[in-house]
């Protein structure tokens, strides 16, 4: 054996020695049965107890003597004796004790339930204990300092700059930028690592001191690379959270020439994100079609309490909703009631993403809020973010003080003038607003103010909320996705701003008959000039222009564009309005489409003067050195790229310098992984290399330096370059805030472009088979809808067989009214809703599915269908039809179209009956509106015999019985006049697959009752004609015993 094996086998047999008293003899053993081992094991615990008691030791923290208690516990498995050993070799006394003191201290360490992490910290106090000895002769080395890098317990300078940035935004995920990383510590990496499927690697969660995490010395961290940030970044905001980028803001070649070379890089936070915050210049979230868009309204809302309480409470509301990623504003403020169905109207048009709540709102208008927005399968698609902002006593005044200062700086001061008028309300939202997007640096969306709307301007129909689920204008009512809606019917647009203004013009159709008159006349001429080269070529147009321009102005607006984006709106932009520039491009006669073609033309001048400044070819590969072309290049970019050049021209004249000291003739450089002005020496040669020169890399032949001008260049170069990207970027910002003062006609040409694509789409629909244009009667006329074969416009696209098709009228004065009764599945309430959607269609401007229709313009199309209650406010399905019918009671004008679905079905027989009763003589007689109503109640039948404008439908079908008795009934689906008496409920619970023995006593149970109904009426109608011969001049008897034999 080697004399280095033998030493490490004597030192290695030293140390697992046995442990005797120095007192006891050291004798041979032979190896003990497991009874010894026990005895053993108790005599060398009770000896090193008594040891232990002799030996000074260092005075211990009350604390740390409690856990040397829980120590000696953990290390009782641990105890070394010398029965495990075969018979060991006599040793000296004084390497015996202090083995034993190594041996002691080994299992002090590892018998400790934290032994890792409590050695770390207990390191350097461990290392200076003095161990006496009885002899005073044993020698300990000193402690050896920590090893670079090694952790000591502290958080790195990195992670404390972090700490410091997210106790400001505790509410934000933060990505910090590490190098050639993106990371995320602590919460945010456990939140990262389950929203991105990425790792998180083990550490600190909490941000605060905890004592549950004290033995943790590091945060839980979890990494990206750098070209995958918008990636993640995306997914993470679309999936609901508050998202921050933490960027390096100093570079590593500016940083080593300045005074804070040796401390950590300067980080900032640049960005925040969010769902309608979400502005950058890699585009809006990803979404599918179906459903909300992802970067949609962020809607401000507050609330004060007008009068009254339960169900006569009454609020006032005020609202401002901005849509940052195309700088559309909308505000209202409008009284509500207790079921907050003015505040669901608005939410289900503007379906927002985010939600900013101004002071207290009451219970029942956060549970409406809650109740649309706070699930993934909610009607608007998503789950809508929820911020709060406290309102003081003061509100009002400092809201308008803010407003007013917020716009009296503006170089416009026009601005003022447009804002200074709005009600009180809609101000204290707007002062929010400001606020809340000045830390998302997308406050100067407000600058635009042409583009504030109002939402309960009178040029459009206002569509409530009931109205918009019950006939599916957005989504459909199964799985709230856009297929099967009157959208997803109408939708044949080509560009994404195309689609974006005829989902605003479906759910605001027209009350304006000349603009709705030039609407339909537009699509008219466009659907006679079909595949006319005027038309393809529009058509080729709108689809070869991919980009959303409407975004990327608003980008360009918020210097958040891209150099390849720039590039592309305006080259885009250039081609559109070069097209329209043509003589052959002016050849509409309609008013609109002329408007529309000639809006765009103006913009090319100045489209053109913007696309000078621009380097195509260095834009479309993002190069921001060569992004301008040289004419437009500032001082400060010309001196820099000099100072480069001077420096290049110095490394050049540096090879003379090289070769001369290598007594070479010439001297070439060379660049090796991408690091430049590398000069190779044969390894044979290295003698002839200075002293001073740097070896960076080499192989097994020849070795490669920089030599000391060399390192001085390349950094004094490195320094140039940062500092001219850094002059390439504000240029091209400066260019940006130029292209930004014209942002309001280029808005208005790419506005004018949105309304030629809605057009086409609607000539398209026009040109299905079977669709015919909207008569629209004058102003003058009373109210009227007239159809005849007329189709469901959503049906007669999903269904596989033909839709039947109905005709009917309703006038004034007569029929003002249909009483619509039919068996169940009988198709009564796709007959109102069809007739509902056409007379939607007609004022959207859009052709419908009929042979005929002719209108006048209805200023309301009021719902009351489908049976659901409303637990969130505490509401039965009963309380919710007669509040909605109250609603529209109260709303509702001759120039409405009123739909009730079997109202009054919530509640027993008699009083149901009697609520229907009474509202539909109320619609009849007294709104005099036009109504369609459905019902299961036979006995309202009677109403048209004494109320004039009302008549009776039924939907027909045919009964019989089979075989085994079973009357099967068929649906016809087609409209007739008169009344059905008979619901046949059986016949659809046998559809729906009712147990046999359960169909049988319903039928036995039904036909008792039947008979018992018919045999009473029978009774009254005997007594009736017994009334009658006794007093023959009794007209109201003669009346009601003519109707009694009617419904026998």
């Amino acid at each position: 054996m080697a004399p280095s094996s033998q030493k490490k086998q004597q030192t290695l047999t030293s140390f697992f020695t046995p442990k005797t008293p120095s007192s006891a003899p050291q004798h041979p053993q032979s190896c003990p049965t497991d009874s010894q081992s026990l005895s053993l094991k108790r005599r060398l615990t009770d000896q090193k107890a008594d040891n232990g008691s002799q030996e000074p030791r260092a005075k211990k923290p009350k604390a740390q003597t409690e856990q040397s208690g829980q120590q000696a516990n953990n290390a009782h498995d641990y105890a070394y004796h010398g029965s495990r050993q075969s018979c060991a070799p006599d040793t000296h006394a004084a390497a015996t004790r202090h083995n034993q003191e190594l041996h002691r201290r080994f299992v002090k360490k590892l018998g400790h339930p934290d032994a890792m992490s409590w050695s770390r910290r207990n390191e350097a106090d461990m290392a200076t204990v003095d161990h006496d000895d009885d002899d005073g002769d044993a020698h300990h080395e000193p402690a050896k300092p920590p090893k670079k890098g090694a952790k000591t317990g502290k958080l790195t300078p990195m992670e404390l700059q972090f700490l410091d940035i997210k106790k400001k935004h505790m509410d934000a995920i933060l990505i910090v930028e590490v190098g050639y990383k993106f990371r995320f510590f602590g919460q945010d990496a456990q939140v990262a690592a389950r929203e991105l499927g990425i790792v998180c690697i083990p550490g600190k969660l909490r941000y605060d001191d905890d004592s549950s995490e004290a033995h943790l010395d590091r945060f839980a961290s979890a990494s990206i690379p750098v070209h995958r940030l918008p990636v993640h970044a995306k997914r993470l905001v679309a999936a609901g959270h508050k998202v921050g980028v933490v960027r390096q803001i100093e570079t590593a070649a500016l940083k080593k020439a300045g005074d804070n070379r040796n401390t950590p890089f300067v980080r900032k936070l640049t960005s925040l994100y969010t769902k309608g915050t979400y502005i950058d210049e890699h585009g809006e979230l990803d979404q599918p079609r179906d459903g909300a868009p992802a970067a949609g309204y962020l809607l401000s809302i507050t609330e004060t309490k007008a009068k009254g309480s339960g169900t006569d409470e009454k609020v006032k509301v005020g609202i401002l909703a901005v849509q940052p990623a195309t700088g559309d504003i909308i505000y209202d403020t409008f009284d509500d009631g207790f079921m907050r169905s003015e505040i669901e109207t608005r939410l289900l048009h503007i379906s927002p993403c985010e939600f900013l709540i101004v002071g207290h709102v009451s219970s029942a208008t956060e549970k409406m809020m809650e109740h649309l927005s706070a699930t993934t399968t909610n009607v608007f698609g998503h789950r809508s973010r929820v911020e709060r902002v406290p309102q003081s006593q003061t509100m009002a005044a400092e809201a308008s003080a803010h407003v007013t200062n917020f716009y009296a700086d503006k170089t416009n001061r026009s601005l003022l003038g447009s804002v200074v008028d709005l009600p009180e309300p809609v101000k204290i939202c707007l002062s929010a607003m400001i606020k809340h997007l000045d830390e998302y640096g997308l406050q100067h969306v407000f600058d635009l103010t042409s583009n504030f709307e109002s939402f309960s301007t009178r040029s459009h129909m206002l569509i409530n909320g009931t109205t918009l689920e019950s006939l599916e204008v957005y989504r459909n009512a199964t799985d709230h996705s856009e297929t099967g809606s009157l959208f997803w019917a109408l939708d044949r647009t080509l560009t994404p701003f195309g689609r974006r203004l005829l989902h605003k013009w479906v759910g605001r159709p027209l009350l304006d008959h000349t603009r709705l008159q030039e609407r339909l006349q537009a699509v008219e001429e466009l659907l006679g000039k079909q595949s006319t080269a005027a038309v393809d070529e529009l058509e080729s147009l709108l689809a070869s222009t991919k980009m959303d321009l409407e975004r990327s102005l608003i980008r360009i607006y918020y210097a958040k564009c891209t150099r390849p984006e720039l590039l592309s709106v305006l080259q885009t932009l250039e081609k559109i309005a070069n097209y329209f520039a043509r003589p052959q491009a002016a050849c509409f006669d309609s008013p609109l489409l002329a408007d529309a073609a000639a809006a765009l033309p103006p913009v090319l001048p100045l489209v053109l003067s913007h696309l000078r400044h621009i380097n195509p070819p260095a834009a479309r590969r993002d190069d921001k050195y060569a992004f301008l072309r040289d004419d437009f290049h500032t001082d400060d970019m010309h001196d820099h790229q000099l100072a480069i050049a001077h420096v290049e021209h110095a490394l050049e004249s540096h090879r003379t310098d090289a070769a001369a000291k290598l007594k070479r003739p010439s001297v070439d450089y060379v660049t090796v992984a991408g690091i430049e002005y590398l000069i190779e020496v044969a390894n044979g040669d290295a003698k002839a290399v200075p002293a001073s020169w740097v070896k960076i890399s080499g192989t097994k032949k020849l070795s490669r330096f920089h030599t000391p001008d060399v390192m001085g260049l390349l950094a004094e170069r490195d320094q140039h370059r940062e500092a001219l990207a850094a002059a390439c970027d504000s240029a091209f910002a400066a260019l940006l805030a130029q292209i930004a003062t014209h942002y309001q006609p280029l808005r208005d040409a790419v506005s004018a472009l949105a309304t030629l694509d809605c057009l086409v789409s609607l000539s398209k629909v026009a040109a299905q088979p079977g669709y015919t244009r909207p008569l629209l009667l004058p102003e003058s006329a009373a109210p009227t809808i007239q159809v005849s074969n007329a189709r469901h416009p959503m049906a007669e696209r999903t269904l596989d067989s033909a839709y039947i098709p109905f005709s009917t009228t309703l006038a004034h004065p007569s029929p003002l009214a249909h009483l619509i009764t039919g068996p169940n599945m009988g198709g009564k309430s796709s007959f109102v809703r069809a007739l509902s959607l056409l007379v939607l269609l007609a004022q959207v401007g859009s052709y419908v599915p009929a042979d005929r229709l002719s209108l006048t313009l209805c200023d309301a199309i009021h719902t009351r269908t489908g049976a659901r209650d409303n637990l969130f406010a505490g509401e039965s399905t009963f309380m919710v039809e007669v509040s909605e019918t109250a609603r529209i009671l109260a709303s509702a004008t001759p120039r409405s179209l009123v739909v009730l679905d079997e109202l009054g079905r919530g509640t027993s027989t008699h009083d149901g009956a009697a609520i229907a009763h009474a509202v539909l003589h109320h619609l009849v007689s007294s709104l005099r509106c036009l109504t369609l109503f459905i019902t299961h109640y036979q006995g309202l039948s009677r109403l048209a015999h004494g109320l004039h404008g009302l008549d009776n439908l039924h939907m027909r079908f045919r009964a019989q019985a089979d075989a085994h008795g079973h009357e099967i009934v068929t649906f016809l689906y087609e409209v007739a006049q008169g009344v059905s008496h008979r619901s046949y409920g059986l016949n659809v619970a046998r559809l729906a697959h009712i147990p046999e023995k359960v169909l049988h006593v319903a039928a036995a149970k039904s036909s008792q009752m039947e008979l018992a109904m018919r045999t009473r009426r029978l009774n009254a109608a005997y007594l009736t004609l017994n009334t009658l011969f006794n007093h023959p001049s009794s007209a109201d008897q003669l009346h009601h015993w003519i109707t009694s034999v009617e419904q026998l």
